[in-house]
């Protein structure tokens, strides 16, 4: 006799252990360029150390996790990059923007910019040019960022915790202070940013060119901010929130959440 053959219904404790794991790849993510120690994602997961160290053996030996042993430091590992390069050929999230970006870029005339957080990094995954015949092309696909260097960069930052602020000033305090950012500059970027709901920065990345940044959520807990960019005497302070307003529109009539 025939008898169907189902899939055993997942487990508590395997679904524990596969979030778990996911989570500790979220960190890996997250301090991937200098490594982290299995103290430090002990702490920061919240997890006990003989956890992480079973979790952190079995995403090893898969292959999405690479331990140097002199070191003592975890980083992703090649089948963990696989994967990014692979989604890269196509990203969702790029898929589901892009007609958001090509409304906005047709009603503004100027470059919309789609960037998302990568670990400590703002990264370009697409733009859209605008029809005004003098462009402001700030960033280019496929680039990356230190989080504030540019408008959505400031974006990004906004949507950290304050704890999360010093973390990330304190692991890149080399490379603020040569490019002329302090830790005092970096929270007066995030307050104003709040304060105003998008974030905006004159001649941040070019001169003479100006952009708005609206933060919003692409997938629960993970952030990505659309950037709008033209010539600085296009972006006067009354334009900018008009055009801030115009993105957050276009994001919830697509069904996205802006984070203000």
């Amino acid at each position: 006799m025939d008898t169907a053959i189902t899939a055993p219904e997942p487990r508590i404790q395997t679904v524990q252990a596969v979030s778990r794991a996911i989570f500790l790849l979220k960190l890996l993510a997250r301090g991937h360029a200098d490594g982290q120690t299995v103290q430090v994602l002990t702490s920061d997961s919240g997890l006990n150390r003989s956890t992480v160290i079973r979790l952190l053996g079995c995403l090893e030996h898969s292959g999405y996790v690479q331990r140097h042993a002199e070191a003592g430091l975890y980083r992703l590992g090649l089948n963990a990059m696989q994967l990014g390069l692979t989604a890269m050929s196509r990203p969702p999230i790029v898929e589901r923007c892009r007609p958001i970006m090509q409304s906005i870029a047709r009603s503004t005339e100027d470059t919309v910019f789609l960037i998302v957080r990568n670990g400590d990094f703002a990264h370009c995954l697409h733009l859209e040019e605008g029809a005004f015949p003098v462009r402001a092309i700030t960033s280019l696909v496929g680039s990356f960022r230190l989080m504030g260097e540019g408008t959505a960069g400031q974006a990004l930052l906004a949507t950290l915790s304050d704890e999360e602020l010093r973390a990330l000033y304190e692991r890149h305090a080399v490379t603020y202070t040569r490019k002329g950012f302090t830790e005092d500059q970096l929270q007066q970027m995030v307050q104003r940013t709040r304060r105003e709901r998008y974030s905006t920065g004159l001649g941040l990345v070019a001169q003479g060119a100006n952009a708005i940044g609206v933060p919003f959520e692409a997938t629960p807990g993970h952030y990505a901010a659309l950037s709008v960019g033209a010539i600085a005497s296009r972006m006067d302070s009354k334009r900018r929130s008009q055009i801030a307003q115009k993105v957050k529109d276009a994001l919830r009539r697509w069904g996205f959440t802006p984070f203000f």
